[in-house]
């Protein structure tokens, strides 16, 4: 009975586009620099025309770049590509941002910074000192 339902399914127009879209997909990650998979989408193969959306400006530009390098890359895989071209469409859900964990101040240099921060003088940079002793209380 599975065997029969992916048969039927496998002959919707609607999931052979969509398998289509997934392999051209692995094609194109396979010849990107890593750092743009996550950022690069491809949409469609009109034409000989890749069209690919990226989530970010500062990728298309970079993408635009090798635009051509892709394309021969592509091209060598077996691919019907002549052109890459780049569109910027941002992510409708946004990715949380890496949690950065603040570096630990070694106790050495907080001892010699509450050194420093009680023998000076009140001013700007006793302030700064307390205040950067105080942004590392929290260790």
């Amino acid at each position: 009975m599975a065997e029969r339902l992916g048969n039927l399914l496998s002959n919707l127009p609607a999931v052979r586009q969509a398998l289509a879209l997934s392999s051209l997909q692995r094609q194109f990650d396979a010849v990107l620099p890593a750092r743009f998979r996550e950022d690069a989408r491809v949409v469609a193969l009109d034409d000989g025309e890749l069209r690919v959306l990226c989530s970010n400006g500062a990728v298309a530009s970079r993408l635009r770049l090798e635009s051509q390098n892709l394309a021969a890359a592509l091209q060598q895989r077996g691919l019907p590509v002549r052109r890459v071209s780049f569109k910027v469409q941002p992510a409708t859900v946004r990715r949380a941002p890496a949690v950065r964990q603040k570096p630990l101040l070694p106790a050495a240099a907080r001892q010699a910074l509450e050194s420093a921060a009680t023998q000076l003088e009140e001013g700007e940079v006793k302030a700064a000192l307390q205040n950067l002793l105080k942004h590392h209380s929290s260790d």
